[in-house]
């Protein structure tokens, strides 16, 4: 009878084996497939907000969005944003869904909105997301976005969009009302139900990030998987699924007792006669039992001695049986333990003094580590410290260059044009003070009656008045030329003052951040870099756009990184016997303004090319470049939200790099001219 118990424990297990497999066969086939359609609806909903963003710039059809999306597209409605997120520059609405479920025509612009705002953030972090969109009033609904990069022939980055829009999933949610015996949620990455058989669930967003299932899906490293988990005190039989990147996740699970309810009636039958027919087995172990437990208890008795330590103890029976024999291997066994434990006795002593010893000699080499550690502690603080001076110099370079030449222009002008007028003022007062001394006045006046040398229509006394006027305009030019001199020295030192003073905080702080001119800046630039381009006979093109080109930036640092470009471009046309032309130029955009810089110098080589902004990279000699300058320019420049990028090169032709800003819009540029009114 036992024997048939055992054997139906058996089958029972296996039954219940066979039943748990065939359970998760179906529970991974489900979310397999609803994974695969997912992936194959969305992915078709992708590339049409794609499409949609495209024509949405560039086709001038006025009903192509309708050709985008079709007839029965899931796609019930659809918005364009771009980067500022303040209003929709183009929508599309499927006008009979709405009047199918009897919606108001600003439902999704309104009501919608409200009630589920659009994640622009994680739009815009994750390049695309899914939110549930499913409210009171509404139909069952899934939020989609995704960024749109609007390039243009040469590839360059036009415009940054934002496509967000609703999708209907009617055929995923009837896949979920055929399935009976499992419970299938789809969720976002974060736990949120997007889509359930059941709408309230979906109505108030439910989160199942604290289920069982959920957790076991996050930490698994496949996409793909089945689980036997306990989740709010009862065991289930569960699989999940993830797909589109990991950002939709399908849990399905069914409960163990509605999966093996016939197995648990089974098994509660069998228990029954199990139970009596181990009832009278006891009972009749209990009377065989007797008859063995004396001199068991006898065995007991003295192992309880042996466990506390005591291994002296001998076990004496008296029977004739295989207890007799059992007692004689238990005495051996505690001689052959007292054996042993004088032997470990004996060797953790032996063991002591060893790792006494070994432990002396960690300690030594751990000084020795040490001292190591804090001679390359004080390597690295000694290279660190080598490439923020490297750093530094570089950064003082560009204004201590300009510096330089105008003061080399102020010492041409002192020796070219007020020696010349010291000493036409000399031969005046010398000529003067002749003549009064060799007959008073009166020989003064008389002389200054005399016709002059210069023009026989003047007296000596006019033309002595015209040089004394040239004199004067003279040095009142001069002294306006050496005011802005002076202006232009004060302000170059300063900048390098604040390069110097911001490699000693070690950070980057927009620290003086305005609204300029992009026009206006660049021409500062060329001015601040004059004096050289005229020492080194360059022609300066110049072509502006006309238009609104405010932006907001440093204005020492955009000059930093761009008269580092025109520096560059200098370097590049020395050396070669042909006329040298620097153009500067400027072109607008919706958004955008593009600054291009170019020269017909040596021009960069094919393989150059790829490392022009990597660090520490240069081609010049050790006292011209240090490889600092185009990766800090472009640092700068990125910094402010824009960007520095090399076009092409052409030796001696002409070599170009582009800088790109975004231009401040006159909305916020007026709103922040009001909070600084009012503060």
């Amino acid at each position: 009878m036992s024997c048939l118990v055992v054997y139906l424990l058996i089958a029972v297990s296996v039954f219940k084996t066979d039943k748990t497999e065939l359970v998760f066969d179906l529970n991974r086939s489900m979310v397999s497939n609803l994974a695969a359609e997912i992936e194959t609806e969305f992915k078709g909903v992708s590339d049409k907000f794609r499409l949609f963003a495209t024509l949405s710039t560039n086709s001038s059809t006025k009903n192509f969005a309708e050709q985008v999306f079709g007839e029965n597209s899931p796609v019930v409605f659809a918005s364009l944003y771009r980067q500022e997120q303040s209003l929709a520059i183009k929508t599309y609405s499927d006008k009979k869904y709405s009047e199918t479920y009897g919606l108001n025509p600003d439902f999704f612009s309104t009501t919608l909105l409200a009630a589920r705002p659009i994640p622009f953030n994680e739009i815009l972090k994750n390049g695309e997301y899914f939110w549930n969109a499913s409210i009171e009033g509404g139909t069952p609904l899934i939020g989609y976005g995704r960024n749109v990069v609007i390039e243009d022939s040469k590839g360059i980055p036009t415009d940054h969009l934002a496509v967000v829009g609703y999708i209907q999933p009617d055929k995923i949610l009837k896949i979920l009302n055929v399935v009976k015996m499992s419970e299938v949620s789809i969720v976002d990455h974060s736990g949120q139900i997007l889509l359930h058989s059941n709408f309230d669930w979906m109505k108030q967003a439910k989160n199942l990030k604290d289920r069982a299932l959920f957790q076991k899906s996050k930490e698994a490293k496949v996409n793909l998987s089945v689980a036997s988990i306990q989740d709010q005190g009862q065991e289930f039989l569960g699989a999940f699924a993830k797909t589109y990147q990991g950002q939709i996740i399908i849990l399905s699970k069914v409960s163990k007792d509605h999966a093996f309810s016939a197995v648990t009636e089974l098994v509660s039958r069998s228990v029954s006669f199990a139970l009596i027919v181990i009832t009278l087995s006891l009972l009749f172990a209990f009377l065989l039992s007797r008859s063995l437990t004396e001199p068991i208890s006898i065995l007991v008795h003295g192992m309880e001695k042996v466990s506390t330590g005591d291994l002296s103890t001998q076990i004496k029976v008296n029977t004739r049986d295989e207890t007799r024999m059992l007692a004689s291997s238990f005495n051996q066994m505690i001689s052959d333990l007292k054996q042993s434990r004088d032997e470990l006795q004996e060797i953790n002593r032996e063991l002591d003094r060893k790792v006494k010893e070994r432990t002396l000699q960690l300690e030594i080499q751990n000084q020795a580590v040490k001292d190591a550690q804090e001679a390359l502690l004080k390597t690295t603080r000694l290279a660190s410290a080598g490439e923020i001076a490297g750093r530094a110099a570089h950064e003082v370079l560009n204004p201590l260059t300009g510096i330089l030449a105008r003061l080399s222009g102020v010492e041409k002008r002192v020796h070219n044009q007020i020696q010349p007028q010291l000493d036409l003022m000399k031969d005046i007062f010398t000529a003067w003070k002749n003549d009064h001394n060799s007959g008073g006045f009166q020989a003064l006046a008389a002389n200054w009656q005399q016709p002059s040398q210069v023009d026989q229509s003047w007296t000596l006394w006019q033309e002595d008045m015209h040089n004394l006027d040239s004199v004067q305009e003279a040095f009142t030019q001069l002294t306006h030329n050496i005011e802005s001199d002076t202006q232009f020295l004060i302000n170059e030192s300063r900048r390098i003052g604040k390069i110097v003073d911001g490699m000693r905080k070690l950070s980057r702080l927009h620290s003086d951040i305005k609204t300029y001119s992009a026009r206006q800046l660049v021409i500062d630039c060329k001015n601040i870099m004059a004096d050289l381009f005229m020492q080194q006979d360059i022609d300066v093109i110049e072509s502006y756009a006309e238009g609104y080109d405010e932006v907001s930036i440093d204005r020492d640092e955009f000059i930093q990184a761009v008269t580092n470009l025109m520096r560059n471009s200098l370097q590049a046309m020395l050396g070669k016997d042909q006329k040298h032309i620097l153009k500067l130029a400027t072109e607008l955009t919706d958004e955008n303004i593009l600054i291009t810089i170019s020269d017909n110098g040596s021009g960069i080589s094919e393989e150059h090319q790829p490392k022009l902004f990597e660090k520490q990279f240069t081609t010049k000699p050790a006292d011209e470049g240090t490889g600092l300058g185009l990766g800090i320019s472009r640092r700068f420049i990125r910094a402010h939200g824009g960007d520095i990028a090399f076009v092409s090169s052409t030796p001696y032709k002409e070599t170009t790099f582009k800088i790109l800003l975004p231009i401040k819009l006159k909305k916020q540029l007026d709103n922040n001219e009001i909070k600084e009114g009012a503060a």
